[in-house]
């Protein structure tokens, strides 16, 4: 990611810090998460409490798989089976991407084989024939039991230009996957071409260790602690009103699209400068226009966001592909009409308290709420905000730039990801066409927008207007 300093003004940041200080009581990160014995041959483990949450909502979809999609370009004269060799050195490098999961003796488990190649498929294309391309491999189904669990393709375009394209199923991956696979991927190519071992320090620890760390954690005094706040912190709890323009057909899928709005320079000027002098993060300043945004549409006075979180609170795992997000709400109470000002202060509270408890799946949840569907209401609307992917310009002798595969499938409703960097910053929206036009994305993203200045400018103003 861009940037490095550590921010304890942001709620994650915070929740990882206070996550490394209980370490440090305990004698540190290297103390706390235990290698487990690696026989030779094939590596049996029981799979992570997480994945064994989104095992059981694919055993209740028909939906798409949920997959982590990337891409970038290359410019210059790419070496193909240098490429394949590369991709191979990061599967031999990452458990994970040697992975299947299969039921055994009622248990879900991870089968790791000892080695795993494979192959780079080169396809010749045209630049138009990207998205259909992207469409076409996200309605792959992938082989849980059987693996592979990620796929990486090579579409040619000209001899001098390619796009390389990475799909991972989300049950082995979240979005940092994509940054730790674009950078070992670049590092044993370019060390490849030089002649030399690829400058990576050897992996500490495995996610199947990691699993075994949280499961232990989870099933001692964290988790019934963990259980307890949530039963309160959700009780009477509702969803959030979408401010759609169409009536959902009886039978909803998950057809959708996005958008990409940048932001104009002056207004993100304008919320940097707010997020330091309230001491807070570019993340709360947008959750909280967010929040204002469907408040005022609605009238709602009680507003629940899904905010995903990334749980990767140690060096131990930072550099692992693995799925180390888990699905928080932020509940804010607008019942007093507070200014945004006021509004802004109580987000900033609230996620920081309830990001710090962000390890509990909501599969393990769900069951001790009144109201067994209640989570899956609550998360139909999604905030997030990160940095951009700290990816570098070049790979070798080759340009290399980023491209954002325009998806067909969106998880939810509503979607709205406020990315940036140093200079600029953007919102990636993400809706489901069934139920909004893109005529009223574009009007809320206009409204999102004026919400975040008057944010800046006139602070004073109520939330409800």
């Amino acid at each position: 990611m861009t940037g490095t300093q550590l921010d304890r003004t942001d709620p994650a940041a915070r929740a990882r810090l206070e996550a490394a200080l209980m370490r440090r009581r305990r004698g540190g990160a290297a103390e706390g998460i235990r290698v487990l014995p690696r026989p030779a041959g094939e590596l049996r483990f029981r799979a992570a409490v997480t994945q064994e949450g989104m095992w059981q909502g694919l055993a209740e979809s028909d939906g798409p798989a949920p997959a982590i999609l990337a891409a970038v370009r290359l410019y210059g004269a790419l070496d193909v089976p240098l490429l394949e060799e590369a991709w191979n050195a990061v599967v031999a490098r990452h458990e994970t991407l040697r992975s299947s999961l299969r039921v055994e003796a009622g248990v879900l488990t991870q089968v790791v084989a000892p080695a795993l190649r494979l192959p780079v498929e080169l396809i010749e294309a045209a630049p138009e024939d990207f998205t259909a391309f992207v469409w076409e491999e996200g309605d792959r189904p992938f082989g849980l039991e059987h693996g592979p669990l990620a796929r990486l393709k090579l579409l040619r375009l000209a001899e001098d230009d390619h796009i390389v394209f990475l799909m991972v199923h989300h049950i082995i991956g979240d979005a940092r996957t994509v940054e730790v696979v674009v950078r070992d991927l670049g590092a044993h190519y370019t060390a490849a071409l030089a002649g030399v071992p690829a400058p990576l320090e050897p992996l500490r620890v495995q996610f199947a260790d990691f699993a075994a760390w949280h499961r232990e954690r989870l099933e001692g005094p964290r988790g019934a602690e963990l259980i307890a706040y949530w039963t309160e912190r959700l009780a009477g709890a509702e969803q959030a009103v979408l401010p759609a323009d169409l009536e959902l057909p009886p039978a909803p899928s998950q057809r959708g699209t996005g958008i990409d709005v940048p932001m104009p320079d002056e207004l993100y000027a304008g919320i940097r400068r707010l997020a330091k002098e309230r001491s807070t993060t570019l993340y709360t300043v947008g959750l909280t226009a967010f929040t204002a945004l469907l408040a005022r549409r609605s009238g709602q006075r009680d507003i629940c966001v899904r905010a995903p979180i990334s749980f990767r609170d140690t060096s131990d795992v930072r550099d692992l592909v693995a799925d180390f997000s888990n699905d928080v709400i932020v509940r804010t109470d607008l019942s007093a009409n507070p200014t945004l000002g006021e509004l802004l202060e109580q987000v900033k509270t609230r996620t920081a308290a309830d990001f710090a408890r962000h390890d509990l799946p909501p599969h393990l949840l769900e069951p001790h709420l009144p109201d067994p569907g209640l989570l899956a209401r609550l998360f139909h609307v999604q905030f997030t905000a990160e940095e951009e992917f700290d990816t570098p310009d070049t790979l070798g002798d080759l340009r290399m730039e980023p491209v954002i595969p325009e998806r067909q499938h969106v998880l939810r409703p509503l979607n709205i990801r406020l990315r940036y960097d140093a200079e600029r910053a953007h919102c990636i929206v993400l809706y489901r066409t069934e139920q909004f036009t893109a005529g009223r994305i574009e009007e809320l993203m206009r409204e999102y927008h004026g919400l975040l200045a008057e944010m800046v400018h006139t602070p004073e103003h109520r939330a409800l207007g």
